[in-house]
């Protein structure tokens, strides 16, 4: 295995692992994520729907890297629309400054370099 793959798996757990934390939290309706989904404007319904793509997509990273590869390309995928679309809330709907899409921007990144490969490989 060469030192790129081993990157991208490590990248892959990390990612997995990350998901699986943010979308937990947001099951339990933190005063964090409750009043910032407040600003953003969006319902509360829509923060545990957030955190469910969260966990799936964590979920489909983490058993992609041991049983099926397949689910860490969708989780992948799954992870990196869903940071487009945390982008999208802090640059256009809450015209927050751009730094604070820098961690969702990370994530997409990360979400990309775990499916790219996968997908041209195909």
């Amino acid at each position: 295995m060469s030192t790129i793959e081993t990157a991208i798996l490590v990248v892959q757990g990390l990612l997995g692992l990350i998901m699986l934390g943010s979308g937990g939290v947001k099951f339990l309706r933190t005063d964090f994520h409750t009043t910032q989904f407040n600003q953003f404007r969006y319902p509360q319904w829509f923060l545990v729907v957030t955190g469910g793509v969260e966990v799936i997509g964590g979920l489909g990273l983490l058993v992609g890297l041991v049983f099926a590869p397949i689910l860490g390309v969708f989780g992948g995928l799954l992870i990196a629309v869903t940071m487009i679309g945390a982008i999208l809330t802090h640059l256009v709907r809450v015209d927050d400054p751009p730094s604070a899409s820098v961690p969702a921007a990370i994530f997409l990144v990360a979400g990309l370099v775990v499916t790219i490969p996968r997908l041209l490989a195909l």
